[in-house]
């Protein structure tokens, strides 16, 4: 009791302390980088570069509070389009567990029950084959291959009828000795445990104990304090919104050298001469697998204003999984250097010794971090990457492209202009700005080698 007494007089001195504080509207001005001259630098979108493919699966807590909601808005939740959807047709399965919370000691051990959910998943999903199956575009009826996807996403310039006439000439082989790493071989599978809290629910209790409270207070000080305590109750039962807790598992598919040889040698079929024999090779072969990398805990949320936010509790769910994803994903790159995604500079300013790229709080972009610049060097016949500069993030221009993030920045703007204090001091403490359509780096070193369409990527610095 001596505990939840405190707690209800530090709620009150921050209710009774930001009413004496005037509220500053937020400003949102549009940003654009400029020469000296006052030229105006196009900002342009770059698409034709090679991602990462990604497949999304969710860890269901059948009959618990929200699951539905959950799997409602996961299963709405676009792929972060720094990957490839590469998505499967099945797209989650039923937790084991007893409990749906996993103690932190076997988190990510093969005592963990989510691990072992998800190894019975992948094998009666025969979801490393059927991954790569996906990659080329395999007739499972006929066992016929073709190289259109691959090709697709490798961005090379042949017709249609070219590719299908390299499908098992040296050609074919040279293209996936040459996007095979860049492709297939960074093809990841990411099994989510979302668990739900809902925010709503506790200011309702904390503004029940607080007028509860109140009447005891009145009832030794007076009217005045009772009434005090009352206006924070009212307050304090205002706040809505929602927080998730979300474990995400990374997998690769295993691709290599050998296995590539292996399906040109004895699986690859084309449309124009079948082979049942090949086929059925393919369908029994156990070259296919995936494998562990790791993962990692984290949070995401939103704190919103009932009497300003009037979204659905639908649509505040989707955005609360979506960012929490988003933020795993980061999480699970800053752990784990091959899940790292590269991003094209899409606009740059040699005398300001400025760029500019189309990534922002979504990706993870923060001040304290770096980012390497790299060139592909094709010289040996397959595509390397050699880093040629150093970027960091500038202050007060990184974009704030989370999901629904424009949508309430413009709900903040509004209330601002009523003179209201919306944004909580997590929103505050992200920096980012929703107005913008790209984030500002400044150029560390490697100034005259930087050049637009060049890939940047995080270089986690440690502090």
């Amino acid at each position: 009791m001596k505990r939840s007494i405190c707690f209800m007089f530090a709620v009150l001195s921050a209710f009774v302390l930001s009413a004496q504080t005037p509220t500053q509207p937020d400003v949102a001005t549009e940003q654009t980088v400029t020469t000296e001259e006052g030229k105006k630098i196009e900002n342009k979108v770059i698409e034709n570069y090679r991602r990462s493919s990604l497949y999304t699966v969710l860890v269901e807590h059948n009959n618990t509070k929200y699951d539905k909601d959950i799997a409602q808005a996961f299963m709405s939740m676009p792929i972060p389009d720094k990957f490839n959807n590469h998505d499967l047709t099945v797209k989650s399965f039923a937790s084991t567990a007893k409990n749906k919370k996993v103690s932190a000691k076997k988190r990510g051990t093969a005592k963990d029950p989510n691990i072992k959910a998800t190894n019975i998943f992948m094998q009666e999903n025969d979801v490393a084959r059927a991954l790569i199956s996906k990659w080329f575009n395999r007739n499972p009826v006929t066992g016929a291959f073709d190289m259109g996807l691959i090709s697709e996403r490798a961005y090379y310039d042949a017709s249609a009828k070219a590719i299908q006439e390299a499908d098992a000439s040296d050609a074919g082989r040279k293209m996936l000795i040459d996007a095979g790493p860049d492709l297939i071989g960074k093809t990841f599978m990411v099994v989510n445990d979302i668990t739900f809290i809902d925010k709503g629910e506790k200011s309702q209790k904390a503004a029940v104990g607080i007028a509860v409270l109140g009447a005891l207070a009145g009832a030794f000080f007076g009217s005045n304090v009772s009434k005090s305590m009352n206006n924070l109750a009212v307050a304090v039962n205002e706040i809505d919104g929602f927080r998730v807790n979300i474990t995400s598992y990374l997998y690769r598919l295993k691709w290599n050298n050998d296995i590539l040889n292996t399906i040109y040698e004895s699986y690859w079929v084309d449309a124009s001469t079948p082979d049942a024999a090949r086929k059925l090779a393919y369908e029994k072969s156990d070259i296919f697998d995936m494998e562990y990398v790791g993962f990692t805990t984290t949070q995401a949320g939103i704190t919103t204003s009932k009497s300003f936010d009037k979204r659905s509790h639908s649509e505040q769910m989707l955005a609360v999984c979506t960012r929490a994803l988003d933020k795993s994903i980061v999480e699970l790159q800053r752990s784990y250097d091959e899940f790292k995604v590269n991003t094209p500079i899409c606009a740059v300013d040699y005398d300001k010794k400025l760029v500019e790229a189309k990534i922002g709080l979504k990706e993870g972009v923060n001040t304290k971090y770096r980012y390497e610049v790299l060139m592909a060097d094709e010289s040996k016949g397959y595509r390397t990457y050699k880093r040629v500069g150093m970027l960091k993030p500038v202050a007060g221009k990184i974009w704030d492209n989370r999901y629904g993030a424009l949508e309430e920045a413009e709900m903040h703007k509004a209330a601002a202009a009523a003179g209201k204090r919306t944004k909580s001091k997590e929103a505050d403490a992200e920096g980012g700005d929703a107005y913008l359509t790209s984030t500002t780096f400044e150029i560390i070193s490697g100034a005259g080698d930087i050049h637009e369409g060049m890939l940047i990527r995080e270089a986690v610095i440690k502090h």
